[in-house]
């Protein structure tokens, strides 16, 4: 294979990735977004935004200004967010998730 011709591919895969990082936010990702920050009780703006701010590492003033590549890691932290925090109390035995050997005698 010649070299330049890998040369080329190379570059137009580049291209190809750059490009599809900077697509805008659709529709439907929009609604993602609303629909996950409803169901985690998120209705706060500020906290929306400050949510969405610590994913994107910049300054958003509207939700139509996120990119595409945004939305997965700003669903991710809301997901989090909403987990139920882990009551830590007692030692790793009294915390155990499963029954062992010995509780089922």
């Amino acid at each position: 294979m010649d070299e330049n011709t890998f040369d080329l591919f190379l570059e137009a895969d580049q291209a190809t990735s750059q490009v599809l990082e900077d697509l805008p936010i659709r529709e439907r990702q929009v609604q993602q977004l609303r629909e996950a920050f409803t169901a985690a009780g998120i209705d706060s703006m500020d906290d929306r935004r400050a949510i969405i701010e610590s994913c994107t590492i910049r300054q958003v003033d509207s939700i139509g200004d996120l990119l595409a590549r945004d939305v997965r890691p700003i669903l991710r932290r809301i997901e989090e967010r909403s987990l139920p925090a882990k009551q830590i109390s007692g030692s790793a035995w009294d915390n155990r998730e499963e029954d062992t050997w010995i509780d089922k005698l």
